[in-house]
């Protein structure tokens, strides 16, 4: 829920240096096309020792100041290609279900309001419904690179069953979003579970080098490197999607496994998968492995967010914003 980066000491950053990149053979268009079933997908595997740039947790507590109103809710996906790949209901081999939501329930702008701090996850200007399967950071918390806040009352809605983060600058605030789904029975300290599979089908509008997807399962015990961080999809929105796995006992932040993909963020509607085991961790994009680490995986229970936010050292403005729509998310418990 909260990275080291929350306490008082300021943000931790991204990695930085040159990655050691395992660029995949298949084309773009290919992976793209490729929407099989989300159960027993399989492949090749490969596993990179990356020295690069990566995704992560992490935000700077501190306050927000924006007079700007949020934008109404706009539905601005086509559900015709949202649906194309249905929501998974019911157990998969292997795989217990205990979370799947395609959003029935509509909530507008400014619904998202009255987060807590993370003691209890709650979101009181939600409908129960919503509020008994998410939560959101909370407004007035900045983002890792500092230079967003995340704003769930202006940023998030749901209509037309989709999750739409739109994010935005106003009043001088750039405001951008995390939701957190709220898995039954958690293990961890923060809402966490120890091994699982988490599935999401989504899709990014407005490509710009301004915002990115840090989309993570990030350690309860909020300790950084040492028990390993697991990012997909990550990147710039205007860049490829890349999947990372920080390793169990880490003592840098770069010691990581790197997966990249030639698929852009922005490029349609595509489905993640990150199955997490106690021997293997492996990333799944539109029905095709793109990676598995094989050794040194997390092993300590990890929680799910959505993070949404701003890209280390670019300047946004009041003309750049973005937009990311959520058709679904399934989360999973080995049998």
């Amino acid at each position: 829920m909260r990275s080291s980066a929350d306490r008082p000491g300021g943000v931790r950053g991204r990695r930085a240096g040159g990655p050691h990149r395992l660029i995949l053979a298949a084309t773009a268009t290919a992976l793209v096309t490729l929407t099989g079933a989300l159960a027993g997908c399989s492949g090749g595997a490969a596993a990179v020792t990356g020295g690069g740039s990566g995704g992560g947790n992490g935000r700077a507590q501190g306050s927000a100041t924006s007079g700007a109103t949020g934008p109404s809710t706009v539905s601005g996906a086509s559900t015709a290609s949202a649906s194309a790949v249905p929501m998974p209901t019911g157990d998969i081999p292997g795989w217990h279900q205990i979370f799947a939501d395609d959003f029935p329930t509509d909530v507008p702008v400014g619904g998202f309001s009255g987060c807590d701090q993370g003691t209890v996850r709650t979101c009181s200007g939600l409908p129960s419904a919503v509020e008994a399967k998410w939560w959101a950071y909370p407004d007035g918390w900045k983002d890792t690179s500092g230079q967003g806040v995340y704003m769930p009352s202006r940023t998030m809605s749901i209509a037309d069953g989709m999750m739409h983060l739109h994010m935005y600058t106003a009043g001088g605030t750039t405001m951008v979003a995390a939701p957190v789904p709220k898995i039954p029975d958690p293990v961890g300290s923060e809402g966490g579970q120890l091994y699982g599979r988490y599935a999401i089908r989504w899709m990014v509008k407005a490509p710009t080098d301004s915002f990115k997807l840090a989309w993570l399962l990030w350690p309860d015990s909020e300790k950084f490197p040492a028990d390993g961080e697991i990012d997909f999809p990550e990147g710039q929105i205007n860049g490829d999607i890349t999947a990372y796995m920080h390793r169990q006992n880490a003592t840098a932040d770069n010691d990581q496994n790197e997966f990249d993909s030639p698929v852009p963020i922005s490029s349609g509607w595509h489905t993640s998968v990150v199955e997490w085991t106690a021997s293997t961790c492996t990333f799944i994009l539109d029905g095709s492995v793109i990676g598995t680490a094989t050794s040194r995986i997390p092993n300590t229970p990890m929680h799910w967010i959505l993070q949404s936010e701003t890209v280390p050292d670019r300047v946004t403005n009041g003309s750049v914003a973005a937009d990311i729509y959520i058709a679904w998310a399934a989360v999973y418990r080995p049998d």
